[in-house]
């Protein structure tokens, strides 16, 4: 089922020292293995969609059909499922998003100033809240499609809280998308002692578990998995494929990786059983 209330669901895993694993879909199948590990957990999870993703679906204008094919799978389980933009370009973004009927959604705002990235978060999250949704912000930067790195800044957090109204901060300690890495585990913490609060991490695929381990119990509440989920993807295809398998057993063996990168990242986190 889709969460009900998002926002309430963000402060309970924060209360409890939990995260949920943000899992990057971009086809059906990945999505309905991300799920099918959630309910095997009883665990909430978060299905989240890239705006490439979307626009690599579609057909012409608009969201295209994976939203609408997430939101039917999550209504097949009893575990609940966010669905979630991630790195949100704009307020009609997220807004087109919103109306769509997803549970939280994200806004990008690192190439703006700090003034005007509040500003145009805070305009989103009113909106948000006013549909009983929740938003993520952002300070700092990850790397990849980011360029480079940018640790955040633990003076500005509380005014994207205060400001910017957000709900879950995304906050730049160490990880890297697509890439290894080790947490600052002393800069994550002086953020968390003043945002008390909960947080994002992005590039999750690559952190070190014991700094995982110790980001769930620093106010961590999110944690975005993607590369790990691709890579999965593909060399289950390819396992299939050197099997001479056809195409469902292809689509059944990339599925069951999957399944089982999602299954242990859920355990990881402190998610399985708390649905």
């Amino acid at each position: 089922m889709l969460v009900e209330k998002p926002r309430d669901y963000l402060r309970y895993a924060y209360e409890q020292h939990f995260a949920m694993p943000a899992f990057n879909v971009c086809n059906l199948e990945m999505a309905k293995a991300v799920i099918e590990a959630a309910t095997l957990e009883r665990a909430p999870v978060i299905v989240q969609t890239y705006p490439g993703d979307l626009a690599h679906a579609a057909f012409g204008v608009g969201l295209g059909p994976l939203p609408g094919m997430i939101k039917a799978l999550a209504a097949q389980t009893p575990v609940p499922v966010f669905l979630h933009l991630d790195h949100g370009p704009s307020f009609a973004y997220d807004l087109q998003c919103l109306h769509e009927g997803y549970s939280s959604v994200m806004f990008d705002g690192h190439e703006l100033s700090l003034q005007d990235a509040l500003a145009e978060t805070a305009a989103i999250a009113r909106m948000a809240h006013a549909l009983d949704a929740a938003v993520e912000g952002e300070l700092g930067t990850f790397g990849g499609d980011q360029g480079s790195q940018e640790f955040t800044n633990p003076d500005e957090v509380m005014a994207m809280f205060e400001q910017g109204q957000v709900d879950m901060l995304a906050v730049s300690v160490g990880s890297e998308h697509g890439q290894s890495s080790r947490l600052q585990l002393d800069l994550l913490k002086t953020i968390y002692d003043k945002a008390q609060a909960p947080l994002v991490i992005h590039g999750g695929s690559g952190i070190h578990e014991d700094d995982v381990r110790a980001a769930v119990q620093l106010g961590v509440v999110k944690i975005n998995i993607g590369a790990a989920l691709s890579r999965a993807w593909c060399q289950g295809s390819r396992e299939a494929l050197d099997a001479g398998l056809g195409h469902y057993g292809v689509l059944d063996k990339a599925e069951q990786r999957v399944r089982e990168v999602a299954q242990h990242r859920l355990r990881l986190m402190g998610a399985s059983g708390r649905a």
